[in-house]
Parts: C-alpha cells; structure tokens; sequence
C-alpha cells in the first residue's frame, strides 16, 4: 500500500506535464522572419525549413528553406494569415534573426516588436538587422547547402560583432530601450548584394526611440564600440595617417584596441549640459610597412598620429549620432542619474542634437609586434 501511495504523486506529476507538450512533428519551426512596411499594410516573410528527404526521423539539419510572405493591417494580422500557408502550426518560439526593411523601421519598429515582447514564447533573444532594401529581399537569398538562411545571418552578425564592425541587440535588449528616457540603440545595417547572392554588413542603423534614423559607416561602427565602452578584445582599425608617402601602403597603419577605460562627464552650468567622453586606449600594432619600431620616438610619433586620427573619428561619430538624434552612448540617462533636477526640466529629444559632446581620447601603444 505504501508503494502504491509514493507513486500517486509521481505518475500525476508526470501527466500533468504532457498537456504542454509541444512536439515539433506537430509544429513549423521558424527560425527567420522579417517585415516589411507595404503600401497596403505590413508584410511578413518567414524562412520555413523544409524537411529533408530522410523524412521526420532523418537526423541531419535541413538543407532547403520555403521562403513565404503574407500580408496583414499589423505585424499579428500578417503572421496570422501567413499561418493559413504553413502546413502545421506557426511557431515563432526559436526565430534567431528578425530583418526589418528600412523603409518600415524610419517609420517605427515598437508595433513590430510589441507583439514578440507579449508572447510568452516570443523570440526574445533574436537578433536585430535592418536591410536597407527590403527584409523580403534579405531572406530570399540562397544560400550554400547544409545551412539555412537563419543560420546564414546569424553567423554574419555574429561574425561582425567579433570582428569588432557591429553591436548586435535582440528583441529582449532593445524594447526596453525603446521604452525609456535618456538612450537610444542601434543595430547592424545590412545590404543585400543580389549579384552575389549575399547579404553584406556596411555598418549600423541608428534610431531614434524607435524609428531608424541615420548610419554609421564600418569606420564609425568601430569607434561606436570604443566610445560606448564596448569590452570586446582585439578590435581593429586601418588608419591613413599620412599622404606622404609614394608607396600607398605605407601611408597607413593596422592597430587593435587592447584594452578600453573610459568615462563619460556630465558638466551642468545652471542647466546648460556638456558632456565629454574620455577615453583611455592601449593598442597594439599589427601592421606598419614603415618598420622602425625599436625606436621609442617613432613610437612615439606613431602614437601622436594614431591618437590625431582616432580623435578626429570619435568626433564624426558623435556629430552623426547627433544629427541622427540618436543618443546611443546613454548621456541622457547619466544627466537623469547625476542630475536629476536638471533632467526635469530638459526636453531631452529637442536639445539632445545642440549640446556640446566631445571626445578626448588617449592612446598608448603597448605592443609594436615582432618585426621591427
């Protein structure tokens, strides 16, 4: 009788788990989606993995994806009229990449994301793109057998981001930025090369709240990841430092950030906001045909000029952030931490553009490589 009463509770804790279960024989997983803004209403495209032709049982990853869209009045409407074209049931839970056209993120991302933020079992850790022509475009690409388009992407974003060209954000990350006071985001800015059958990275899509509105380019992109203290190692930059060499080659110099320390100052004169962003770099050199880096004073002068040149960089960046009315290095938020009195009396988005941001930027070169 003990027996019988010690498995009561075990076999009703197994039963209750089943009525949840969802078994993936009986669902279409969708692993990319992307949207578009339409002339008449929202337009969505899914990559549908088709099963190989090993049947349900095959082990192997799908080799083919169904690319399908559908249109709708809102981002749900067009999913739900996409689900009349999916065999099984449309399942969202495992998306890795949203793409989203340009012309539809100018006019405002949050509708789009605001349905994928509700959902339980919404994508919350999929990846962020915008496609400067259109998110369709972006996923009816082909690519090589034994990957799927999702893969494709999410190996291109996570490949720029280590490369040190881009900041990926998912959907968990940027909604609650978008929700906010005091900062704004960005993500990469893709184009769709159809002579090659590719997509390629060309740098990031800034917004303002959450409409896209500007671009850095790969240059800006990099120094981006500087200035808003980004910890990735070994992030690179090629430099023309001079013109006056014959030998083109030796006009430039190949470096990598080491190690970033930076601080951003808030000065506040009687409401009247400056910001400055210092920002402490050691670097090492990977590249400089010129040679003649046993000598501390050719170190010395390569550094004054690494250090020129990386200024004026940080500089353009921030003018473009600014001119994009994007705050993506958050100084609205360290006014409402620091001075909060101030803040209250700010309309942050209409003077954001006009205050004096500034960039002081020391380097060091810690390592001049092998060859001297």
């Amino acid at each position: 009788m003990g027996r019988i009463l010690l498995w009561v509770p075990i076999v009703a804790i197994i039963l209750a788990g089943c009525w949840d279960q969802r078994l993936l024989r009986d669902n279409s997983l969708i692993l990319a989606i992307g949207y578009d803004k339409m002339d008449n209403g929202i337009m969505a495209t899914i990559a549908h993995p088709l099963a190989s032709s090993g049947g349900p049982t095959h082990n192997s990853a799908p080799q083919r994806s169904e690319v399908l869209s559908s249109m709708g009045s809102s981002a749900r409407d067009a999913e739900v009229h996409m689900e009349r074209k999916v065999p099984e049931k449309f399942d969202l839970s495992k998306v890795k990449v949203i793409l989203l056209g340009k012309k539809l993120a100018s006019q405002g991302i949050f509708p789009i994301l605001d349905s994928t933020y509700r959902d339980l079992r919404g994508p919350l850790n999929a990846k962020i793109a915008i496609v400067k022509e259109n998110a369709q475009e972006g996923l009816s690409i082909k690519v090589r057998e034994a990957m799927t388009i999702s893969d494709y992407y999410a190996e291109l974003l996570h490949t720029s981001e280590q490369g040190g060209i881009t900041k990926n954000e998912n959907v968990q990350e940027v909604f609650p930025i978008i929700l906010s006071e005091g900062k704004d985001f960005a993500v990469p800015y893709l184009t769709i090369k159809k002579e090659e059958n590719k997509a390629k990275v060309i740098g990031l899509a800034l917004f303002d709240d959450d409409k896209f509105s500007g671009v850095l380019g790969l240059m800006e992109s990099s120094m981006f990841l500087v200035l808003s203290d980004n910890k990735l190692k070994n992030l690179p930059f090629n430099l023309k430092i001079s013109n006056n060499d014959k030998k083109e080659l030796n006009n430039f110099v190949s470096i990598q950030v080491q190690n970033i320390k930076r601080k951003i100052n808030i000065q506040d004169n009687n409401g009247k906001i400056q910001a400055t962003v210092k920002v402490n770099l050691k670097l090492a050199v990977e590249e400089y045909p010129p040679d003649h880096l046993f000598k501390k004073t050719k170190v010395e002068d390569l550094n004054k000029k690494v250090e020129k040149h990386l200024n004026q960089l940080a500089e353009k960046t921030i003018k473009k952030m600014q001119e994009a009315n994007c705050d993506g290095l958050g100084v609205g938020e360290r006014i409402k931490a620091h001075h909060y009195q101030t803040w209250k009396s700010l309309e942050w988005k209409k003077i954001y553009q006009d205050i004096p941001i500034h960039a002081e930027i020391n380097t060091e070169i810690v390592q001049q490589g092998l060859i001297n």
